[in-house]
């Protein structure tokens, strides 16, 4: 994993221990779409395969991609962002889908 992703991941797992995490409607109703479950997202996080940078979002946040597996052993992406607000960083969750590569 390279440095820059690297660092990232590190700040997204101290968001979600801190639980500084906004959960999209989109990637709720994804969640659901998939049966995915919170078990799932936090499998990805604490043991991504796969960090890429796929730039920023349309609010010009830095966005990230994880890749791992879900309890299950399905591959699943996560597509996140990093923000700040008064209180600090935060991590907000786009959407989650299959991974079938």
């Amino acid at each position: 994993m390279e440095p820059r992703a690297r660092k990232a991941l590190r700040q997204i797992r101290r968001c979600f221990s801190a639980e500084r995490v906004l959960v999209l409607k989109h990637f709720s109703d994804r969640m659901d779409g998939r049966g995915l479950f919170w078990p799932d997202i936090l499998a990805v996080v604490d043991g991504p395969v796969q960090v890429r940078d796929p730039g920023v979002d349309e609010h010009a946040r830095q966005k990230w991609r994880l890749r791992g597996t879900a309890t299950d052993g399905a591959f699943i992406e996560i597509v996140c962002a990093m923000d700040r607000d008064e209180k600090g960083d935060f991590v907000v969750l786009i959407t989650v889908y299959w991974d079938e590569d």
